[in-house]
């Protein structure tokens, strides 16, 4: 584009015609990109809040059931009353479970006064953020129509700006008081080049024409959206105001249910004075029983030991009569195998032979009807084997002669004639030796049965009566027990389910507070970055300044929350090492009343011997109680290690839940962060924005007013844009 000319002095001539004014600047609509993530994850996060208020009321009310049941199956609450004091078991309301009494520390002014005086002003604090809430989300609504009132007005404006623009370059160029160069003398040479340098500065208008439309087209596509954000904020408003009701009726049933817990603790307090009284009169047979037991169970334990001895014996004689008896048969079996072979070889030679097999036969009859009596026949048979051995090895050289020559047969026959000889002889020496064995034996065996029979039916009478007595001193010592410890338990449950309650549900409320003053926090802060953008872009950099600092003032607030949740930490934790300490004085007491009760043993032992005769009925009927008390033990003791296992889970509970609350504020500080950075981007973008929406405005002004100035350039425009 050439430089100079008739059509820039045109140009600067137009610039300063006061009836040519630029049109007004649109102002721009600035709305936050992440606002919509925002209010999502808001609106998540109070389904959560509901989810865990419902949480918390299923949960209260499992308890209460769970209470209930175990006072019915106890059968604690009515018998306790009937025992004390029957009068208060005939107080009750209708439609109220006279189970659910609250424990004695619910009605103390130590506890609940500074919790309810607590809960009662947070109320009002919310109360006051809620409307506070209310009037700046009303001023958000008329501020937005505003808005779009204000973005109506200059969309007409812009239109009237244009529509004047053109008919003010459809009028004659000399109605506006100015001059058209083709009025002046132009040189014919110069002619060719003028022409052409309209055609050209034409193509670049028609162009640059083409890009403003397009631009318009974008600019009304993006107040489209504006509109339809502002009326998807608006539903999104009317939600948050339904949650926020459901929120307020929520704390409401959360009010009554603490006004019920009040009139349970009363009746709580009632029942534990009742135990306390019952309580007191079981720990005097707690004492006298204790000793007893402890002394019953040194005498069992002796006597299981005696028990043990004598067992341990038998099973030794058993042991060895049973090694014995298969060390003799294994040996007969070996000479009975001998014999045969024996027999076998000279049955062919001679019928006597035959005589000795059979009488050997017999022999071995005896030995299978008299095996079981050989248990002190060892030192004998091996002498026998020997002798066995002896007359095998004979035998066998005997054999081996006679087969190897036939001129020793006679010498063979002598020394077969020797060897049953020696076979009888052995086998009268062994039945006689067997008969004096098996008649000893049976006659040891008869004497140590006797005694071991009348010492074990001595120990069996003595251990079933010591048996006997170990379980009724048990059962009463269990039920002395489960009395003693029914009301702690009671006490400590309730006591430590409804502090979870309170401090659960106030932490809850504190952080939907936190949250709602995050989201009307933010919503402040997009209705400030819209007012500064529409006001001028001076007010840019006290905005990123504005922004700056609350950032700096919810960094320190999330710090300070934090810090109130250490805070509340800490003094759980310390509510938790009270506890356990109450644990361990009540283990010590406990310690000591049994060292009294093993004191006590030996006197009442005494007491018992003389008036065992007199108070027969009377003893029965103690012992009977004693049982049920040893019962009544044993199911507090079970009690007290459920009341240790909770203790563990509720402070592990705790320690996740201060883990899970920090993890929480350390993300949302990471996300408050990157959304400062995120500002900070947007305001340079819409700065860089806005000096190209100047600079194009300007030259557009130029443009168009070149356009106006020249008719004819107007008439070629038209021509070219047929073509």
């Amino acid at each position: 584009m050439q430089v100079g000319g008739p059509q820039e002095e045109r140009s600067r001539r137009l610039m300063r015609d006061p009836l040519m004014d630029p049109p007004a600047r649109e102002r721009e609509f600035v709305v936050p990109v992440d606002f919509r993530m925002q209010e999502e994850t808001y609106q998540e996060k109070l389904a959560v809040q509901h989810e865990e208020i419902t949480f918390l009321k299923s949960y209260i009310e499992k308890l209460l059931n769970q209470l209930r049941r175990v006072l019915v199956k106890h059968n604690e609450l009515e018998q306790l009353q009937t025992l004390c004091d029957p009068t208060t078991a005939c107080v009750t309301d209708e439609g109220e479970d006279s189970s659910m009494v609250p424990p004695p520390w619910f009605t103390s002014k130590e506890y609940m006064s500074p919790l309810f005086a607590a809960y009662e002003g947070r109320i009002k604090e919310l109360d006051i953020m809620c409307e506070k809430h209310r009037k700046d989300l009303d001023a958000f609504v008329v501020h937005a129509q505003s808005l779009a009132l204000d973005n109506d007005r200059l969309q007409q404006e812009l239109t009237s700006a244009l529509e004047k623009l053109i008919l003010q370059s459809e009028q004659p160029a000399g109605g506006r008081g100015s001059t058209d160069f083709f009025t002046t003398s132009v040189p014919d040479n110069s002619m060719a080049d003028q022409l052409s340098e309209m055609n050209e500065r034409l193509d670049f208008l028609m162009s640059e024409n083409n890009l403003l439309v397009e631009q318009r087209s974008l600019v009304e596509s993006e107040l489209e959206e504006c509109q339809r954000d502002i009326h998807e904020r608006d539903s999104q408003l009317l939600t948050m105001s339904q949650n926020f009701n459901q929120a307020s009726v929520a704390i409401q049933e959360l009010r009554d249910a603490c006004n019920h817990l009040k009139l349970e603790k009363q009746k709580c307090e009632v029942q534990l004075q009742q135990f306390a009284a019952t309580i007191a009169q079981l720990e005097a047979q707690k004492e006298t029983i204790a000793s007893r037991v402890t002394g019953l169970q040194t005498n069992a334990t002796n006597y299981v030991k005696q028990i043990d001895e004598y067992e341990r014996t038998l099973a030794n004689l058993k042991l060895a009569a049973e090694q014995k008896q298969a060390t003799v048969t294994k040996r007969y079996q070996g000479v009975c195998e001998r014999l045969r072979e024996l027999t076998s070889a000279l049955d062919a030679k001679h019928k006597q032979v035959d005589e000795w097999q059979e009488r050997h036969r017999g022999v071995v009859a005896e030995l299978d009807l008299v095996k079981q009596d050989c248990e002190g026949m060892v030192k004998v048979m091996h002498s026998m084997e020997k002798q066995l051995n002896e007359y095998a090895a004979r035998e066998e050289a005997v054999a081996e002669l006679e087969r190897s020559t036939v001129e020793k047969a006679h010498c063979a026959a002598l020394e077969r004639d020797q060897a049953i000889a020696k076979e009888m002889q052995c086998r009268r020496e062994i039945s006689r030796l067997l008969e004096q064995k098996r008649i000893a034996a049976s006659d040891y065996l008869k004497a140590t049965d006797d005694a071991v029979e009348r010492v074990r039916r001595k120990l069996d009478l003595e251990i079933q009566h010591r048996m006997d007595e170990i379980k009724h001193a048990q059962a009463s010592i269990v039920t002395l027990k489960m009395q003693l410890e029914t009301a702690s338990r009671m006490q400590l449950d309730a006591e430590k389910h409804v502090k979870e309650c309170m401090v659960q549900g106030d932490s809850r409320q504190m952080l939907f507070q936190e949250k709602f003053n995050q989201i009307a926090e933010r919503v402040a802060v997009a209705e400030q970055l819209k007012a500064d953008a529409e006001t001028a872009e001076a007010r840019a950099t006290s905005l990123l300044a504005a922004k700056e600092a609350q950032f700096q003032k919810t960094l320190a607030d999330l710090q300070d929350k934090l810090a109130i949740e250490h805070e509340q930490l800490s003094s759980v934790q310390r509510e938790l090492d009270l506890r356990r300490a109450e644990l361990r004085d009540s283990q010590e007491s406990n310690a000591a009343k049994e060292k009294q009760v093993a004191l006590l043993t030996n006197e009442v032992q005494d007491i018992r011997n003389e008036s065992n005769q007199k108070h027969k009925y009377q003893l029965d009927m103690y012992s009977q109680q004693l049982r049920d008390a040893k019962s009544r033990l044993d199911m507090a003791e079970n009690e007290v290690m459920k009341v240790k296992h909770d203790a563990t889970k509720t402070e592990q509970m705790l320690r996740l839940d201060h883990s899970r609350v920090e993890a929480k504020y350390k993300t949302e500080l990471e996300v408050a962060s990157h959304r400062a950075n995120r500002l900070k981007d947007e305001k340079s973008r819409i700065e860089a924005h806005l000096l190209e929406v100047q600079a194009k405005q300007s030259m557009y002004a130029t443009k168009v007013c070149g356009i106006m100035a020249v008719h004819v350039a107007l008439l070629m425009m038209v021509d070219f844009s047929a073509e």
